[in-house]
């Protein structure tokens, strides 16, 4: 039986490309996003009159309700603190 060099070489390749393939396959799958740091924060005055006028910001500041967090004379609230202000109402529109 003769050995054939290019037969083990074949087999090599075989092998190679099955790992590349593995490899290609893993990094092409989309991968969970990040949550990015910033994306936990909302700007006061994307807030103020969508959801809230300023004096009513103001005073939930004021009462520990919202916490404000500054950059750059730029403020910002956290929006799951935006979230923990809703309150449910019942049918009438109370509390």
């Amino acid at each position: 039986m003769t050995n054939n060099p290019f037969t083990s070489l074949e087999e090599k390749l075989d092998i190679i490309e099955c790992k590349l393939n593995l490899i290609i396959k893993k990094d092409s799958e989309p991968q969970p996003e990040e949550k990015e740091f910033l994306d936990e924060y909302i700007a006061k005055n994307e807030v103020r009159g969508k959801l809230a006028s300023s004096s009513t910001l103001w005073k939930y500041e004021k009462q520990g309700k919202l916490e404000v967090y500054g950059v750059g004379g730029k403020r910002f609230y956290k929006k799951a603190d935006i979230e923990k202000a809703f309150i449910k109402l019942n049918k009438q529109g109370l509390r």
